[in-house]
């Protein structure tokens, strides 16, 4: 079978509804070291293209990243997705070993190559049959790729391949020139836009998933897929184009049924400030959050009331986040955020569906509103939930039937700059349609993960993974 473009297999995959991400195979991190520790990287690069990755890319330069030709030959002989070659191109013989060793694309570097340099081999990039990848790092150098070579395939590099990445950059480099900082060009002449691929610096489906949200079209990941446990599983958890929390966790069993699916986020609902039948005292939620966190899976503590309270359980605890769900007030929010983040935890935030409750909490009834304040303060995430503590455990409370969905609320929900959690009534017949609605970062399951008698089911979790 013929192998595809490497910008058109991007394109289907991106229209197929997952995130397309470019696995990046390099042996060696300047910054993070040896990545391989004993595998073969054929073997991974074949794991990978079997696992779903449209497409890959080969580091081939060997003195700092420890790749090479015959790596790169090795792979493209070995898989049947199209391969991008990843090194300090700087000659038009380096094009013709690229197109010998059988890669369908080539990375051209604007930090390396200059303008003028850049704009020659592009050409004799495309002249051999090659797709140009070029790499910008700066508002200058994209506002050159975009608007004067008018290139369809764009990188943005969150580190400086000039220290040779070992800088501490991060997806905001991307946010930052994608904001209107340097303006995308319309469609040339009714054809398609062309396609932004953020580079480096993310480890996470959540950090994937916040470039896309900042408007890149695709993720080129190396590091945080060769150093998780089980590269496979890191790439398909990064395609999502929503996270997986699972909350009401009350046992071993129903963390390992999380752990076995590799959801995003574990919850706990931890002395909650009103009777629930999933909450858990500090003592019982302790051993769960470590044994999640011994895993490497992140957690969250389900909670609400005072700010000492709050506050001294975060800090004894240690989750990744606190999620408020109780009747605190926006102050009370906003400081209890303040102090969590001082910890090293990052908060999510409830907004009921009651109009009379945010009234109390955020002083508007209006949901667009409460989530225009939220958005504006020092929250980590926002979750929209038609659950509470009187309605959950009888079932009630549908997100999609009781989101109100006014156009006002669709242009908010559009142009927040937070990542939106939804939850309440979510089940795998209905995950799809919320992702449709809503366009959440994050699906927050309970009652709809659980089997007759309460406990986290594997199958149900892997159903609602499978249906978005």
């Amino acid at each position: 079978m013929q192998k595809l473009c490497f910008l058109n297999t991007l394109r289907q995959a991106s229209a197929s509804g997952r995130i397309p991400v470019i696995p990046d195979i390099k042996c060696v991190s300047p910054k993070d070291g040896d990545l391989m520790r004993g595998r073969d990287p054929r073997a991974i690069a074949c794991d990978l293209a079997a696992g779903g990755a449209p497409v890959l890319s080969v580091v081939t330069e060997g003195a700092h990243f420890g790749g090479s030709m015959d790596l790169l030959k090795d792979i493209c002989r070995a898989v049947n997705v199209p391969v991008l070659r990843k090194d300090f191109i700087e000659e038009e013989a380096d094009l013709d070993r690229t197109k010998e060793a059988g890669a369908d694309a080539v990375l051209l570097m604007v930090s390396c190559l200059g303008e003028e340099r850049l704009t020659g081999l592009y050409h004799a990039a495309l002249s051999r049959g090659l797709t140009p990848f070029v790499e910008t790092h700066t508002p200058e150098s994209l506002r050159f790729a975009l608007h004067r070579l008018k290139a369809p395939l764009i990188g943005i590099n969150h580190r400086d391949i000039l220290v040779l990445e070992k800088d501490d950059g991060n997806v905001s480099l991307t946010q930052q020139l994608l904001d209107g900082t340097v303006p995308l060009p319309d469609a040339r002449g009714g054809g398609a836009s062309p396609l932004i691929v953020a580079e480096s610096a993310m480890h996470t489906p959540s950090e994937v998933r916040t470039a896309i949200r900042a408007g890149a079209d695709a993720a080129l990941v190396g590091t945080g897929i060769l150093t998780a446990p089980d590269p496979v599983r890191m790439y398909q958890r990064m395609t999502r184009r929503a996270g997986l929390k699972i909350c009401g966790l009350m046992s071993d069993a129903d963390v390992d049924a999380c752990l076995e699916n590799h959801v995003d986020l574990c919850g706990f609902v931890t002395e909650y400030p009103v009777p629930v039948r999933w909450n858990l005292t500090e003592a019982q939620a302790a051993p769960l959050i470590r044994r999640a966190h011994n895993a490497g899976t992140r957690t969250c503590i389900v909670t609400g009331g005072s700010f000492s309270h709050v506050l001294s359980l975060a800090k004894k605890l240690k989750p990744d986040y606190v999620q408020l769900h109780f009747r605190e007030t926006l102050e009370e929010t906003v400081r209890i955020c303040q102090a969590l983040h001082a910890e090293g935890i990052s908060l999510i935030r409830s907004v009921p569906m009651n109009p009379a409750e945010r009234l109390a909490m955020f002083g508007t009834d209006s949901l667009a509103d409460s989530l225009r304040m939220l958005d504006s303060s020092p929250a980590d995430a926002i979750l929209i939930d038609s659950r509470d503590a009187e309605n959950a455990a009888s079932g009630g409370g549908r997100i999609l039937s009781e989101g109100n969905m006014t156009q006002k609320l669709r242009d908010t929900l559009r142009n927040l700059r937070s990542p939106l959690f939804c939850g309440g009534g979510i089940t795998a017949e209905n995950a799809a349609g919320i992702m449709a609605l809503l366009h959440p970062d994050c699906l927050d399951v309970m009652t709809g993960a659980e089997d007759p008698h309460g406990r986290k089911d594997a199958r149900k979790i892997r159903s609602i993974l499978a249906s978005y």
